[in-house]
């Protein structure tokens, strides 16, 4: 494809960019400058999409680094590539305007000397503008002469000023942040966390007053300050979005702070763990029982939890089965050393029917479903095995109570809310239901019993593993909803369905008591409420201007 020809000036300019999987945005934003850029530099790191193909087709430089240093020191690397006088750094997901393509060109045409260029930059998310461009809008340092550079910032990076006098441009740059919410939620997750680590490593450290007060002043700022109240439903949709990125940042340096072993890679949550399970000897096994029970779990990856969980049920049990979905650690090593019968099936159809699949290679009279993050009391323990020794089997399955574990602590302060949740039944009368995700069983009108004693449920290794699943789930969740259709969401049913959700989270189930983590714990449950009912009104919407386009 032509690039077409630059008009001869006396000074070259050239556009970097860092880029990885950016093949749809290029095919935007690589238009708008290659005919007057005299150079486009790319610098990878480590795409697998056609982001190279697309490149190409403009004629750009293309770079790879794959070792990920931050986003400041791969800009610095990208502009070490470049040859021009001035030094134009944009986002694949950027496109130049052209009233701001003839500020740029007239501002190239003199001499590069102390002066660094703003642009400013209208947002858009999921193909809707959320800045007005009427209202004042900030200006990014994006135009510069060759000997400034940007920061070594992992996360927020700038061009370090010095002592260089700035200027703002006319125009705007377009900036496409994402395709949908599922796309945002997982990259701003990402950033909070390196923001977070960034912070942690330099010492730095926050509080829940902090916390609340940073949270409420980026809704207020976001959405009143920043003038996307003029910008409709999805300007509160963005402030809202920015609002939950903001707590995260802070929730997580909070976290890295107080438990700073969790994020490393070595952690174990259990004192039976894989280091030191193949010194121990297996418990003894209780025999004699009137029915046999056989313990089903899916699992991917689970080398952390599986070693005190099935070392916590193995004399109870009868049969251990396991469905592995595509798991690369030691579990299987594991769930060997405890002779389970191992099975895999990497075609994921959702959590429910992953359940199904389980069940079916189980010969117990009995199924104790759990997952390997779950570890049974002894009153429970004694309580599935009274039920083994009747005589008659009842058509009956039976609930269990649930303390949650999040973060290490208990999430409710030990109050008076447990979840109840049915996981031990007759293996041939039930089955779960097929839902993709919050699956349970399909028990019918049949009688449930409430087994004495619990299981500690660990929901989360840290808060980041806990945010990262919230997102996961929330897009499960929507994407069930939204092709079995029925369920319904709108923007202005999102703040009373995320305000319900702290409020019970937080009063109702006595999250309060829980301190720091409990409020965590709730404003996190909040944010997957909202984050689950977006992405359910976005698949909609989507589906509303197909059809009347």
């Amino acid at each position: 494809m032509s690039t077409g020809k630059k008009h001869h000036r006396p000074y070259r300019l050239s556009v970097v960019m860092i880029v990885k999987n950016e093949a749809e945005n290029l095919s935007i934003s690589l238009p708008a400058v290659a005919n007057w850029a005299d150079e486009i530099v790319i610098l990878d790191s480590g795409s697998s999409d056609e982001s190279q193909a697309v490149a190409k087709q403009y004629g750009a430089k293309w770079h790879v680094n794959a070792n990920w240093p931050g986003f400041g020191k791969q800009r610095q690397i990208a502009q070490s590539y470049a040859s021009g006088d001035w030094i134009l750094a944009l986002d694949a997901d950027e496109e130049v305007s052209d009233t701001l393509k003839q500020s740029i060109l007239s501002v190239i045409d003199q001499t590069p000397g102390n002066v660094i260029y703003g642009i400013k930059r209208l947002d858009c998310i999921f193909g809707h503008q959320i800045d007005c461009p009427f209202w004042p809008v900030k200006a990014h340092w994006r135009l510069y002469p060759r000997q400034f550079q940007y920061n070594d910032n992992k996360v927020h990076e700038s061009v370090d000023l010095k002592n260089a006098q700035t200027r703002s441009l006319k125009g705007f740059l377009h900036h496409h942040t994402a395709p949908d919410p599922h796309f945002w939620l997982s990259k701003r997750l990402e950033y909070a966390k390196t923001w977070a680590k960034e912070r942690a490593e330099k010492g730095k450290k926050t509080n829940v007053l902090t916390i609340v007060f940073k949270t409420f002043w980026a809704l207020i700022k976001q959405y009143v300050i920043d003038g996307r109240f003029i910008q409709g439903k999805y300007g509160f949709i963005y402030a809202c979005l920015f609002t939950q990125y903001t707590f995260n940042k802070y929730a997580l340096l909070y976290d890295m702070g107080r438990q700073p072993q969790t994020y490393s890679p070595d952690f174990e949550p259990h004192s039976i763990n894989r280091h030191n399970l193949f010194n121990r000897p297996l418990p003894e096994k209780i025999t004699g029982k009137k029915h046999s029970i056989s313990v089903v779990m899916i699992v991917k990856d689970e080398q952390k939890h599986l070693p005190a969980c099935l070392y916590n049920i193995y004399d109870i049990v009868d049969e251990i089965v396991i469905l592995d979905s595509g798991s690369t650690d030691s579990t299987r090593s594991i769930a060997k050393y405890f002779n389970a019968k191992w099975h895999v099936n990497n075609d994921w159809l959702g959590f429910g029917k992953q359940r199904q699949i389980a069940q079916r290679f189980a010969s117990g009279d009995y199924i104790l479903m759990l997952d390997p993050d779950e570890l049974l009391n002894e009153t429970l323990k004694a309580s599935i095995l009274a039920i083994a020794n009747t005589e008659n089997m009842e058509k009956a399955a039976y609930s269990i109570r649930y303390a949650n574990i999040f973060c290490g602590q208990a999430a409710h302060g030990n109050a008076w809310y447990f979840d109840q949740i049915v996981r031990f039944y007759p293996n041939r009368y039930f089955e779960y239901h097929d839902y993709e995700v919050h699956e349970s069983l399909n028990y019918g009108s049949a009688t449930v019993h409430n087994l004495k004693g619990y299981i500690e449920h660990f929901t989360n290794d840290n808060l980041y593993h806990f945010l990262f699943k919230n997102v996961r789930y929330s897009h499960d969740w929507a994407k069930e909803k939204y092709e079995k259709g029925g369920k319904s969401s709108s923007v202005i049913s999102l703040p009373f369905r995320t305000f319900f959700s702290f409020f019970r989270e937080f009063v109702i189930r006595g999250a309060f008591l829980g301190g720091a983590y409990g409020f965590f714990l709730a404003v996190s449950a909040s944010g997957y409420n909202f984050n689950k009912y977006l992405m359910l009104f976005e698949k909609k919407s989507c589906d509303k201007n197909k059809k009347d386009k």
